[in-house]
């Protein structure tokens, strides 16, 4: 009896571990969000050694980058069914703050220029609080997922108009999931916490196909991160009969980072202006499923079907004078959610976004950069009939706020 009441309520757990599109977060750094992450083949300082390794090959000397961010993620569930009365419910407020730490070196080397770096971020993850009381609590209450991402990476240039590029990444995953739980009308809680990390790689290019005109193309491959993810679950009000049967375990959660793919191109229309455009391409077919285990002996396994997704971006930058350069960017996103298994621990969709920023060189070395970055997800209905069935509508508005330092003049 014990294994089958752990599999009902592990059941109800694995819906608040999925992510979905949800799960990726945008580059924040202030001048990659300021062109919607357009810039894949228009990198300039010490943020290369994450978006594109190659380019780290031709800037001279010391590059630093420091820059802070504030993600805020709201979602409002509207009852489509007539079920309750307590419609409509929006997530309570409460903002990420996901760093991004970058330093780098450029040199030559008989001539050949190179480049290498170290970095930390947060390239995934996600915050989801729902009230305690909102009808959805038996999907899930909150979602604290947190996925850093540490790179090694380098880069070189073995003739003039191509550089090459790649090096480590080891992703770190945090998680921390609750919701309620009905033992046959008696409403208990649980929350599950786990932690684990996983090594990949990354491979990248640059190319200039033609010397004499401002045009650069860049692409840049992250392999996928099959962690697995160990912690403890811990249910609180469990019902008198149920109680000398604790269902407090050590538990296991399989979760893919999935490969990622980003090819741009830059083009210099005027010495003043730059036109920049990217493909992403999110393979989030590799996330099939969540594998939810615990050391009763019981696994749960949940189909997920995610399809593959991808997004489109446009962003450019102007020197409007010596010292200040403006941004601005625009995204679609093709999220790789499927309505029939749309879970309120993301409520993910197809969405719109678009970006402003602005740097200002306080020296000719050391510059202040800012950004904003609104997106807007399409209306979303659920379609399956095992969701939670309603109407989600969902935005999420990033600040982001850095310092550059650059030794040389880059490239």
């Amino acid at each position: 009896m014990r294994n089958h009441l752990f599999a009902a309520v592990a059941a109800c757990l694995i819906p608040a571990a999925a992510f979905a599109g949800g799960y990726l977060v945008p580059n924040v750094n202030p001048r990659d969000l300021g062109m919607a992450g357009s810039a894949v083949a228009a990198q300039n300082t010490a943020v290369a050694v994450y978006v594109n390794p190659a380019a780290l090959a031709g800037q001279d000397g010391l590059s630093l980058s420091v820059n802070g961010s504030l993600i805020n993620f709201s979602s409002t569930w509207t009852d489509t069914t007539g079920q309750f009365n307590n419609s409509p419910v929006s997530m309570t407020p409460k903002a990420a703050f996901p760093p991004g730490l970058f330093a780098s070196y450029g040199m030559k080397v008989a001539d050949i220029p190179i480049g290498f770096g170290a970095g930390l971020n947060v390239p995934a993850g996600g915050e989801v609080f729902w009230p305690g009381s909102w009808p959805g609590r038996f999907y899930v209450t909150t979602v604290d997922r947190r996925v850093y991402g540490m790179y090694l990476t380098g880069g070189i240039q073995p003739i003039k108009q191509v550089k090459i590029g790649g090096g480590l990444i080891y992703y770190r995953t945090s998680e921390h999931l609750t919701q309620a739980i009905n033992f046959l009308g008696y409403e208990s809680g649980a929350e599950l916490g786990t932690a684990g990390g996983k090594v990949s790689y990354d491979v990248s290019a640059e190319i200039t196909p033609l010397d004499s005109i401002p045009l650069t193309f860049g692409i840049d491959y992250k392999h996928k991160a099959d962690q697995t993810l160990t912690g403890h679950a811990h249910f609180d009000n469990v019902p008198a009969p149920l109680r000398p049967q604790s269902l407090d375990q050590p538990v296991s959660h399989e979760l893919t980072i999935p490969n990622l793919l980003n090819i741009g191109a830059s083009f210099m229309v005027l010495p003043q202006l730059r036109v920049t455009a990217a493909y992403t391409f999110d393979r989030y077919i590799v996330y099939r499923q969540d594998v939810f285990a615990g050391t009763l002996g019981t696994n749960v396994i949940v189909p997920r079907n995610y399809h593959n997704g991808y997004t489109l971006r446009l962003g450019g930058e102007f020197d409007v004078f010596t010292g200040l350069t403006v941004r601005a960017g625009v995204l679609r996103d093709i999220a790789p959610t499927d309505t029939n298994y749309l879970n309120p621990s993301i409520p993910d969709a197809n969405s719109t976004a678009f970006s402003l920023g602005a740097t200002y060189n306080v020296t000719p070395a050391l510059a202040v950069n800012a950004a904003f970055f609104y997106d807007k997800q399409d209306d979303t209905t659920t379609t399956g009939p095992d969701t939670f069935q309603g109407q989600y509508s969902t935005h999420a508005a990033i600040y982001s706020l850095g310092i550059t330092y650059r030794m040389g003049t880059g490239k």
